[in-house]
């Protein structure tokens, strides 16, 4: 985490354990503004007045800086080879240069643009593999491909282009166009390098669309918003089958108003949050041969996000950044038939919220930037149980640090979970120590004297060996002597008494 003193900044990065969490890394003056890990853990990068520096390895030591004065932007590539940065002043008044692209190992400039104020980020989007970055200019979509830097065939001319988003997993592109004139909205999915449509729809009566892809590339979600006839909005879903023969694509409409839809990182489940920002309701989706409400809807829940676990199955509905709301945390399993909530806490004024890469932590926080009183985090089990608070004069930002994919392969995962009883011995030997009331300095105190006994024992059990071997070689180098049993006499003295007669 990041929290300021003044102008100073006091960075910390912790480990996070069950109970509590153990100091790794703390330095002052680390970073001038905001810090942030790359997409697999590898690096931390911190901004200063004369640019970016990465750290890293086991003591995070500077391994990279790139000279570029005044940053306001910065973001890494899916694959963490490359770097952007962005100032909205330019390098040099005779170099009017302002975004520059870095190969990361080598810091070296690899293509710069020259670019007016921004006021959004990112600029470039990546593809999931870092092999391609796009971006909108007027009516073109402009993709790049890497490590050359140069256009992909040419720029691809869309009219009323406004927005595209990249597969999680997959090099495909989905953009939505605005309606003009006769001409209607469309979405359309298209893939690289190709630049073919893979599936498309023409859309009527839009005022909006939102694109959301699941993360394993298996369906998008299309949230189209209308005005009808009767000047009313309505909210209309178009779900595309990726996987499936020739993209079938279903639809549904929701007839009170969508605020945000999520996906389940895991599985082909989704939530929408629906109603006012005063009073929202919650329902879960289930995509299988049609789409499925997954039980009753949630009514009258203080939330505005949801914040599914890395894993799946499990979401957190929060009201964040909303007096309203009173720092309401819900935590749900999802992974039947019907939703069941397993616990509820509250963090007022809570501002942010974040899993740890597990799905075994999720970590609630109120910013310096939301709220300049009660900063601090809350940490939660997945479960919602409170496993302690910290509370921070002056925090500004907590970060999880990601964790690289997983070299294990499906079928190693699978002999794993197959496998998992044999394990259960000892992860509930680490679960009762984890349950213990006996604090860790406790533990820690009884181990360090178990172990000086049982070194004073084998110290002593040594001694009396050694004594031993040494009581055997005297014992047999004695001889034994013969002994001859005399008896001796003393004359003492002798007495002489006189016999006296009687007479009769």
């Amino acid at each position: 985490y990041c929290k300021y003193d003044w102008f100073i900044e006091d960075y910390c990065m912790k480990y996070c354990g069950p109970d509590s969490a153990n100091l790794v890394q703390r330095r002052e003056t680390w970073t001038e503004s905001v810090i942030k890990f790359s997409p697999k853990g590898s690096y931390l990068s911190t901004c200063h007045k004369q640019g970016i520096a990465l750290w890293g390895g086991p003591n995070f030591k500077r391994v990279a800086r790139f000279i570029h004065p005044q940053v306001s932007y910065f973001q890494f590539s899916p694959c963490e080879r490359y770097f952007v940065t962005y100032s909205k002043q330019p390098i040099s008044p005779e170099d009017p240069q302002n975004l520059i692209l870095w190969e990361t190992r080598s810091e070296t400039n690899r293509r710069a643009f020259t670019l007016p104020v921004l006021n959004y980020w990112p600029y470039f989007k990546w593809s999931h593999d870092g092999q391609y970055f796009a971006t909108i200019t007027g009516d073109n979509l402009s993709i790049y491909t890497t490590p050359s830097m140069k256009l992909l065939n040419k720029k691809l001319n869309v009219q009323n282009i406004r927005d595209f988003v990249w597969c999680p997993c997959e090099n495909w592109i989905a953009y939505w166009q605005s309606e003009n004139k006769d001409i209607p909205a469309r979405v359309t999915i298209m893939s690289l390098p190709s630049c073919e449509p893979i599936a498309s729809k023409n859309l009527f009566n839009v005022t909006n669309i939102e694109i959301f892809w699941q993360n394993s590339g298996n369906y998008l979600a299309v949230k189209v918003d209308r005005i009808m006839k009767n000047r009313e909005s309505e909210n209309v879903f178009e779900i595309f089958r990726l996987r499936e023969k020739d993209v079938p694509v279903e639809n549904f409409e929701i007839k009170s108003k969508v605020l945000s839809l999520s996906w389940d990182p895991k599985g082909p489940r989704f939530a929408l949050i629906q109603g006012d920002q005063g009073r929202t309701d919650v329902s879960f989706y289930r995509i299988g041969e049609k789409i499925a409400q997954i039980g009753k809807t949630l009514m009258n829940k203080k939330c505005n996000t949801i914040k599914w676990s890395p894993l799946g199955q499990y979401c957190v509905l929060a009201g964040l950044n909303n007096f309203a709301f009173d720092g309401v945390l819900e935590f749900w399993d999802i992974g039947s038939d019907t939703p069941t909530m397993m616990e509820a806490g509250e963090h007022f004024m809570v501002t942010h919220l974040a899993w740890d890469p597990t799905g075994r932590y999720v970590c609630s926080s109120n910013s310096y930037g939301g709220h300049s009183v009660e900063n601090g985090y809350f940490m939660w089990s997945f479960q919602g149980t409170k496993l302690y608070e910290t509370s921070l004069e002056g925090f500004v930002q907590f970060q999880w640090r990601p964790r690289p994919p997983s070299l294990l392969t499906d079928a190693h995962l699978k002999e794993i979970k197959k496998n998992m009883k044999s394990y259960a011995r000892d992860f509930e030997i680490k679960d009762k120590l984890s349950k213990s009331k006996a604090s860790k300095e406790l533990i820690e105190k009884r181990r360090r004297v178990y172990d000086e006994y049982m070194a004073y024992r084998k110290r002593k059990d040594q001694e009396l060996k050694a004594l031993c071997l040494q009581y055997e070689e005297i014992r047999s180098d004695s001889v034994e002597e013969e002994f001859v049993e005399e008896i001796v006499e003393f004359f003492i003295k002798e007495e002489v008494e006189p016999a006296n007669d009687t007479k009769e």
